[in-house]
């Protein structure tokens, strides 16, 4: 017979309980393994969205360098426009003011 004992019924039981504290110590690892995979596929997303991120501002920061140097020109431009306007309509008042006398 296997079993003569009540020890060798003991080390049967513990036996069987290893065997199944190493099928849930397996199943954990399994698990903690899909999750390290699935935390570190985030963070490589993550890494690629902040990049692209990081591209897009670099490109507004050049194209708003590269638009500022035209500002003071375009300003300049516009400011003498605005005085040739309020120079017309001076001269429009001044005429009409002579007309009227």
């Amino acid at each position: 017979m296997l079993v003569n004992s009540s020890l060798d019924i003991l080390w049967l039981c513990l036996a069987f309980v290893i065997l199944w504290i190493g099928i849930c110590l397996g199943f954990c690892a399994f698990y903690l393994m899909l999750a390290v995979r699935d935390a570190r596929q985030i963070v490589t997303s993550a890494k690629k969205k902040l990049e692209l991120v990081d591209q897009i501002l670099t490109i507004v920061r050049k194209r708003a360098e590269s638009t500022a140097s035209y500002i003071p020109p375009l300003i300049e431009g516009a400011s003498k426009l605005v005085e040739a306007f309020r120079e017309k309509k001076r001269a429009k008042k001044e005429k009409a003011k002579n007309k009227k006398k």
